[in-house]
């Protein structure tokens, strides 16, 4: 995640450099490492009623950003527009203003996973097989050509179908983990082989891949079977040299905040890019570089202050408001017994009683 943080401010410039065109396979990790917590943790869970709350809080997070994002724009960018269309076309995913493209995935696949995981449960080499299908049919289409990409929503469509298959691959191997039957040789050696295929191949072919994406081809495909180990061999290793230093928690805290890192990683870029706007500084790849540095860093520290300072005092906030519902209920209830009292005393002394 904070590499992807990084990635997207350091190429937020003109005509910027991008340093991992061959290597850069951290949002599609992203996203296996999400499906392997789903097998990991919803997968046998009766209600999947979480899901939908978080694919729905997703999709309103996307919202929050890229609809103001999209209104400066409509103001202050080259290419002008009413605000209103410009709102329009965001909430209808026909504009993409923002780098967090990839909220609208996983909203959209959050919301679809109650009806695909009961089906996965029970047959899950068939839903494997189909993922596998529509990734090469989507992948086809994009290698092809046989559609024109400057829709965003139907780059959102196809991109769907090819991120879906990490997905479910990583929704696979969590079970798998679940289950105890994950980690060992077999697995070891077939990220050994996948590593092995994989660059003999891309370097077979020259090393085609420019670091597309949304939606990508084979030849991205083709780097992912031996990037993908690397970068999983090295945050392991990373991890296994720091996780005793007591700074690991403000990198783990990222991750358990990643909705909110998404967001807060977007305001620092659209705050460079506006400044950009302004100023008209255009600094050379050292200059990129240290832009993406600053956003890893103010995005970690933005979110240590909030696990730290602000998180806990939602929920408390949340439970001063229903005790204060409770109390108005007792005082209302009061009220109502000493209204019946007065009426009951009115009715007797009415009647002649004492």
């Amino acid at each position: 995640m904070l590499f992807v943080f990084y990635h997207h401010t350091a190429n937020v410039f003109p005509n910027s450099v991008d340093l991992f065109t061959k290597f850069n396979p951290f949002a599609e990790l992203f996203v296996s490492i999400s499906g392997f917590m789903v097998g990991l943790v919803y997968l046998h869970r009766e209600s999947y009623r979480p899901l939908v709350i978080r694919g729905l809080k997703v999709i309103a997070a996307y919202f929050v950003a890229s609809v103001p994002v999209a209104m400066g724009m409509a103001v202050l960018g080259k290419e002008r527009e009413p605000i209103g269309q410009a709102v329009f076309n965001v909430l209808t995913f026909q504009s993409e203003p923002t780098a967090i493209f990839i909220l609208k995935f996983y909203g959209g696949m959050f919301l679809l996973l109650p009806l695909i995981l009961p089906v996965f449960k029970r047959y899950k080499l068939p839903v494997l097989a189909v993922s596998v299908l529509f990734f090469l049919v989507s992948t086809w289409a994009a290698e092809t050509k046989a559609v024109a990409f400057e829709n965003p929503a139907l780059t959102l469509v196809l991109f769907s179908l090819q991120a879906q298959l990490f997905l479910m691959l990583g929704a696979w191997l969590g079970d798998l983990h679940r289950s105890k039957r994950l980690i060992g040789y077999p697995f070891y050696l077939l990220m050994g082989a996948s590593f092995l295929f994989g660059l003999l191949l891309d370097s077979y072919l020259g090393f085609p891949s420019n670091g597309d994406k949304y939606p990508y081809k084979f030849d991205k495909l083709i780097n992912l079977l031996w990037t993908m180990p690397v970068l999983l061999a090295m945050l392991w290793a990373a991890f296994a040299w720091m996780k005793k230093w007591p700074a690991t928690g403000l990198v783990l805290n990222v991750g358990r905040n990643s909705l909110i890192a998404f967001l807060a990683s977007e305001v620092v870029r659209q705050f460079v890019k506006l400044v950009l706007l302004i100023s008209g500084f255009h600094p050379q790849v050292y200059g990129q570089t240290v832009m993406g540095l600053f956003n890893v860093v103010l995005v970690t520290l933005m979110l240590w202050f909030y696990q730290s300072y602000w998180r806990d005092r939602v929920p408390m906030l949340y439970r001063s408001v229903v005790d204060s519902r409770d109390a108005l209920g007792i005082l209302r209830g009061f009220s109502r017994r000493a209204q019946d009292a007065r009426r009951s005393i009115r009715l007797d002394h009415q009647r002649g009683r004492p």
